[in-house]
């Protein structure tokens, strides 16, 4: 039987299923926030891995915009990527919830079909 799950773990983990839900939906797909979702999954993939740093910063604005729990988040692109049909992104997130503080880092993979993956 494993140890019981911490506030903090679920805390994260629900984070980390609004953002994927957040990510994966495309502008334009929900009527109440028509511009939900990121711009990038819209993109060409090379117009995406040429503009590393502005793809960055629109993951940033779109956490920002739609994830009230994180109250800061940095966004980073490594020099290296593995594969050429994939991205990935490194985010720092400051997690706040009631009495709970958090900052927890995750990795973000764009797959070549512009779907996004937390690990």
């Amino acid at each position: 039987m494993g140890l019981p799950r911490s506030e903090v773990d679920e805390l994260v983990d629900s984070v980390k299923r609004q953002l994927d839900q957040i990510l994966n939906t495309r502008p334009g797909n929900c009527r109440s926030a028509p511009d939900l979702g990121s711009l990038i999954s819209m993109m060409p993939l090379r117009a995406v891995r040429i503009s590393r740093g502005g793809s960055g910063e629109a993951i940033r604005q779109c956490i920002r915009r739609y994830e009230p729990r994180i109250i800061h988040v940095d966004v980073r692109s490594p020099d290296y990527q593995a594969s050429p049909l994939e991205m990935s992104f490194q985010v720092t997130a400051h997690v706040r919830l009631e009495h709970i503080k958090q900052v927890t880092s995750f990795n973000v993979h764009m797959d070549s079909h512009r779907h996004y993956r937390m690990v």
